[in-house]
């Protein structure tokens, strides 16, 4: 009978017999659960406080390492803005490292600064290195797996003899500035051909130049003959040649910008004077034409 009354009160009755709970009254209840749950978690995260803070008062005793950690937090927030900007990247990358530990492999998270770390770290010192460095922290930076990702998504690969100026131009309009210095500078490479399959072209030979610019894409073939005329007639490259830009800080600057990979490709040092002034010349106007004046430029050779 009981049972009967709250169907009556709590239910609709269908033609087919069966009952469904009123929209209102089911609102009602799940508002009621929802409450409840939250009342549960507020007295478990009380008693997790409760227990948890005398567990790092304990794990604070037993571990100097926290306890530096503690003491060296605690001063930099005394310290103010100024000192918590100085070692910003020194917080990020301890965070991250404890952040991760914590979790499983498959959710560590990293954050632009540390992405940005891990890139200059691998393009400075290798595979080898980064991978050195990566094993014996763990947490701390991401897997090659995740950087060559990176590296796809942010438009770091550099055809040989591409002048980058459109991206120079972006780089710039980022920094707010205008004046910059340019410099080239060849460095001694192993002597090896490679093939860029991306581009379809062989890497490795002495880029010709036209009025002293590289010219892009030169050793492209489909012909196995050219391709051995090439090797038979053309000596390898022996040196890299590096163009860089160095943005002029404005007064308002308090850090010195990073300088910018305009250019690179082999070459074999037969270039004269003529080409070195052309090659000048076309890169000034190039950057005067995208509002980026060039008020000084240096040749570098060892």
């Amino acid at each position: 009978m009981i049972s009967c009354r709250l169907e009556k009160k709590s239910c609709l009755e269908l033609d087919d017999g069966q009952f469904i709970v009123k929209v209102g009254l089911l609102n009602k209840l799940n508002y009621l659960l929802d409450f409840l749950k939250q009342e549960q978690n507020k007295i478990s995260d009380d008693n997790y406080m409760d227990v948890d803070s005398n567990l790092t008062f304990d794990l604070i005793n037993k571990n100097p390492l926290l306890k530096n950690l503690v003491l060296w937090y605690q001063r930099i927030g005394s310290e103010g803005v100024t000192n918590t900007n100085k070692n910003g990247f020194l917080i990020d990358f301890i965070n991250t490292i404890t952040n991760n530990l914590t979790k499983s492999r498959n959710h560590f998270r990293y954050s632009d600064k540390i992405k940005d770390f891990a890139l200059s770290l691998y393009i400075l010192g290798g595979k080898l290195t980064y991978e050195f460095i990566r094993l014996n922290i763990p947490g701390s930076l991401p897997s090659l797996t995740m950087l060559s990702t990176l590296i796809l998504n942010s438009n770091l690969k550099i055809s040989e003899a591409e002048f980058r100026f459109d991206q120079l131009q972006k780089h710039f309009k980022s920094l707010n500035l205008q004046y910059a210095f340019g410099s080239e500078d060849a460095t001694g490479v192993i002597k090896k051909i490679k093939y860029d399959s991306i581009t379809n072209k062989f890497i490795g030979f002495p880029t010709p130049l036209d009025h002293g610019v590289p010219i892009k894409e030169y050793y492209h073939t489909d012909s196995l003959d050219t391709l051995k005329l090439w090797f038979n007639s053309i000596d390898k490259a022996s040196l890299l040649n590096v163009h860089m830009i160095q943005p002029v800080q404005s007064t308002t600057q308090n850090t010195i910008p990073s300088p910018f990979l305009l250019s690179a490709y082999g070459i074999d040092n037969t270039a004269t004077a003529n080409d070195i002034l052309q090659r000048w010349w076309y890169i000034f106007n190039q950057c005067l034409q995208r509002n980026i004046r060039i008020i000084g430029l240096l040749l570098v050779r060892k």
